[in-house]
């Protein structure tokens, strides 16, 4: 087992939420309800806008996509606020991905006249994808707090469900700085006995 899934594994035990072991990929089955919290750094080089007007490619309508990446750390890693925490350095313990399209043209967001931003699919590889958990939801106004659904998972996660918070902490700087965020999970993984 990599260094990093021992890591992992290992904040699970220390918070005592893993019940026995398993025969899921990934080694130990989660029973039962579960909270935790990581933090993620995304990565603003990773960013990658698919525009249907071909007239204004840099200009986001609605109907626009884009996804982009970051690094999952442990829950309090990232400092709040504007900082030069750099998404790539050591200590991650896994990868983050996120996929969306635009519910507004950028002149509604801009303006303040959408309220919801972006439909957006998440998902969160401990480290890689033998374990998963999959969430959608709505998001984009900077600063406000929101919902998401939990709606699966891999390996110890398998046939999760929930919710999480999501929770903007800062800007990181890599290259022109995009967000920290840090998502509280409330899941539940078993026979709902």
């Amino acid at each position: 087992m990599s260094r990093v899934k021992i890591i992992f594994m290992s904040a699970f035990v220390l918070a005592g939420t893993l019940a026995t072991a398993s025969a899921q990929p990934g080694g130990t089955k989660i029973n039962g309800n579960t909270t935790m919290s990581f933090d993620v750094a995304i990565d603003i080089k990773t960013f990658n806008l698919n525009n249907p007007d071909p007239a204004d490619p840099k200009n986001p309508v609605r109907g626009s996509t884009f996804i982009v990446y970051g690094k999952i750390f442990p829950a309090g890693t990232i400092p709040s606020g504007v900082t030069s925490f750099d998404p790539n350095q050591p200590g991650s313990i896994g990868t983050w991905v996120c996929r969306g399209v635009f519910l507004a043209d950028y002149a509604d967001v801009v303006s303040g006249a959408a309220k919801q931003l972006f439909h957006t699919s998440q998902l969160f590889m401990f480290p890689s994808d033998d374990i998963m958990l999959v969430t959608e939801g709505l998001e984009g106004n900077v600063g406000v707090s929101t919902h998401r659904i939990v709606i699966g998972g891999t390996g110890p996660f398998a046939g999760a469900t929930g919710q999480l918070l999501q929770e903007t902490i800062g800007v990181n700087q890599s290259g022109a700085g995009l967000f920290d965020l840090r998502f509280t999970f409330q899941i539940h993984v078993g026979d709902a006995n």
